[in-house]
C-alpha cells in the first residue's frame, strides 16, 4: 500500500509530460492501472539476505544505478531519484517542465507524517530521500553499474544529505523550490531511517516545541500528494 500511494502520487501529475522508473527485486502487485509512462525494472541481483543497514543501502544505491542507466536511455531534461515510501506534490512535473534552463531545485519545504495519523507535520527544514529535482546537463549517466561508472555521476555518488552542497561545489546550484515538494512517512514499519530511531526518545519534545507546524491532514493536502493512507 505505502509503495503504490508512493507510486500514485508520481504519477497524478498535472502536467502528463514525464516518466517513472520503478527498479525492484519483483514486481510488486499494483491495484490501479499505469500507461506506458511508468516502466518496471526487475534487476538480476538478489536482495539482502540480512536485516542489516548497510547491506540495505548498498542494494538500494546498486538499484540507482540500474534506473540510471535506464534514464540516461530516455534523455530526460530532469532527474528526480523518488524513495518508495515518499509522496511528491503532483506540480513537480509543471514546474520543472515550465522551467526547462534551471540547474534544478531542492525541497526545502515538505511535510512529515506519521502512518495513520490524522494530522501532518509542515518542515520549513525539509530533509528525506525525495529532496531534490536536478537537470540533466549536469548528470553523466552511467553505462554500467561499476564503481568508476557510478563515480562519475554526480546523482549516485552524492546522496540526498550532501547533493545541494556538492553542486553548489561545482557552480551549478540548485534553486529552493517554492512550494513543498514531498511527504516523508515515517511509522509503518518499512523505511530504514535515522529519522525513525531518534524520533523515539526526542519526538515527544520535538512535536511540544513545534505545535504551529503541525496541522490536520486536509482534503487539499490529500489532492495535492495523493493521499491514500
Amino acid at each position: 500500500m505505502i509503495f503504490e500511494n508512493s507510486l500514485l502520487s508520481a504519477y497524478n501529475q498535472i502536467d502528463p509530460d514525464f516518466r517513472i522508473i520503478v527498479v525492484c527485486h519483483e514486481t510488486p502487485k499494483l491495484q490501479h492501472s499505469y500507461d506506458e509512462r511508468v516502466e518496471i525494472i526487475n534487476v538480476d541481483f538478489l536482495p539482502p539476505t540480512q536485516v542489516n543497514t548497510n547491506l540495505t543501502m548498498q542494494d538500494k544505491w546498486r538499484k540507482l544505478a540500474v534506473g540510471m542507466i535506464r534514464v540516461g536511455e530516455l534523455c530526460p531534461d530532469f532527474v528526480m531519484i523518488m524513495d518508495a515510501d515518499d509522496l511528491v506534490n503532483r506540480r513537480l512535473a509543471h514546474y520543472a517542465n515550465t522551467n526547462p534552463e534551471v540547474n534544478g531545485w531542492i525541497f526545502k519545504q515538505g511535510y512529515r507524517y506519521k502512518y495513520g495519523s490524522q494530522w501532518i507535520y509542515w518542515d520549513n527544514n525539509f530533509n528525506c530521500g525525495t529532496n531534490a529535482i536536478v537537470n540533466s546537463k549536469l548528470i553523466k549517466f552511467p553505462q554500467n553499474i561499476d564503481n568508476i561508472s557510478i563515480d562519475e555521476c554526480v546523482i549516485l555518488r552524492n546522496g540526498h544529505t550532501i547533493i545541494e552542497e556538492k553542486l553548489e561545489a561545482l557552480e551549478t546550484p540548485l534553486m529552493p523550490l517554492p512550494f513543498p515538494g514531498a511527504i516523508y512517512i515515517y511509522g509503518h514499519g518499512d523505511n530504514d531511517s535515522a529519522y525513525n530511531q531518534t524520533r523515539r526518545w526526542h519526538g515527544f519534545r520535538y512535536f511540544l516545541g513545534k505545535v504551529r507546524q503541525i496541522r490536520p491532514l486536509s482534503n487539499q493536502i490529500k489532492k495535492e500528494f495523493s493521499v491514500l493512507i
